[in-house]
């Protein structure tokens, strides 16, 4: 596929990145930077969503490296990280720390995106010295009165015999409108290559992860600063449920609405996004 992406996108995407490793539990946590040398600038931290990676903030993050030390994380299991014998919330919330300690320089700010920020949300409530300010987008947290959804167990994917046909089938969770660049980047991102063919780079077994119960008592926890993001469009979060979440946070911001915005705003209002964000970090 050969798609004419803006000027924009070329722009964040022409930004140097680098990769780096650190330790949580025993297993690697992949993160990478824009510019971690600028030492005199607070950390910002970018979290993704469920079986995404850090390339879902490739064409956003760079846009903040004037005011920040600018990050993102891969959680166990997915993109870069390593993979683990088995998954629970509290994981990811460590993955997400050893990531902050790593970078060092003190509470950083996070942006966590879906189950990024509800993970970052965990964060806030178990380790509030390692955050100063949370940016929580279109996050689905259980409420009281929630069922567990069924989890539906599945064979781990097959691989898929050439790259072009793993690409193709790249789809969207939930699906929605995507500029055919950042189609393309995604899909593209989400492949690694074995002795049997191509697979997606997450582990299978996240599939059976259950959501966690009882998450509304943390949110009353919570004494870090948050400012809580909601997609008009979203497929994910009610606005009913947006505004629950809020109330139930101490002092948070919001919902603050990204009018005609799909769950995945980076993906159809990415400009809007970079635009809302700088607002709440000014």
């Amino acid at each position: 596929m050969n798609v004419c992406a803006p000027s924009w996108f070329d722009l964040a995407m022409s930004q140097p990145r680098r990769s780096h490793f650190t330790e949580a539990g025993g297993a690697a946590v992949h993160y990478v930077s824009w510019n971690a040398a600028d030492t005199g600038k607070p950390p910002l931290v970018f979290a993704h969503g469920f079986l995404g990676h850090t390339h879902w903030w490739d064409f956003i993050a760079p846009f903040f490296t004037d005011r920040f030390r600018v990050f993102a994380l891969d959680f166990s299991g997915m993109g870069e990280s390593g993979y683990r014998q088995e998954y629970s919330a509290d994981i990811f919330v460590r993955d997400l720390v050893a990531v902050v300690d790593a970078i060092g320089s003190g509470p950083c700010v996070a942006v966590g995106h879906n189950f990024g920020g509800s993970r970052l949300l965990q964060a806030c409530a178990t380790f509030p010295d390692r955050l100063s300010h949370a940016i929580v987008l279109d996050s689905y947290f259980m409420l009281r009165g929630d069922s567990l959804p069924a989890v539906e167990r599945r064979p781990p994917p097959r691989p898929y015999p050439d790259w072009q046909t793993a690409v193709s089938r790249f789809r969207l969770i939930p699906e929605q409108d995507c500029g055919p660049w950042l189609l393309e980047h995604l899909a593209q991102t989400s492949l690694r290559q074995t002795a049997d063919g191509w697979v997606w780079r997450f582990d299978p077994k996240l599939r059976e992860l259950q959501p966690v119960e009882g998450e509304e008592d943390l949110l009353t926890r919570i004494t870090v600063p948050v400012s809580y993001v909601h997609a008009e469009c979203s497929s994910v979060v009610s606005a009913d449920r947006a505004r629950h979440i809020v109330a139930a946070i101490p002092g948070a911001k919001g919902p603050i609405t990204m009018p005609r915005a799909g769950h995945h705003m980076m993906l159809d209002q990415p400009l809007g996004l970079v635009s809302l964000l700088r607002a709440l970090l000014a």
